[in-house]
């Protein structure tokens, strides 16, 4: 009975380790759309470190933004639960404007917000 109970908690750590281990659903590389939703724009692959999460322009199709590749576009994005984030900003690198940001992960599409004073942005990105 002993070996048992151990052998069940042992499992139990290990799964719980697993969850905690296992990639928040915002982190990925992320198809972008124009403010239209339906025009592809460019890649964006989001990493996180130390509970922050960075999104990086790895691609474009658009001619003006071939020297952006490579630019931090997200940076101090924080979870708040249940597949929302907030407290980070967004840069659109063309037009040279950084934006409050907001986000919402649901399975392959995150909806994201932007703010700069009253004006906002909203478009919708698809993961790959």
């Amino acid at each position: 009975m002993k070996l048992f109970a151990k052998t069940a908690i042992a499992v139990a750590g290990i799964g719980i380790a697993s969850m905690a281990m296992a990639a928040d659903p915002i982190v990925g590389t992320w198809q972008t759309f124009d403010d239209d939703g339906k025009t592809p724009k460019g890649v964006v692959k989001i990493t996180e470190s130390g509970g922050v999460f960075t999104g990086k322009l790895i691609s474009t199709v658009k001619p003006e933004g071939k020297k952006h590749v490579g630019t931090t576009v997200i940076t101090g994005l924080k979870a708040d639960g249940g597949n929302k984030y907030s407290g980070g900003s967004i840069t659109d690198p063309v037009k040279g404007k950084t934006y409050r940001m907001t986000s919402e992960v649901s399975g392959s599409t995150m909806k994201l917000k932007g703010y700069v004073g009253p004006f906002s942005r909203s478009q919708t990105w698809k993961k790959q």
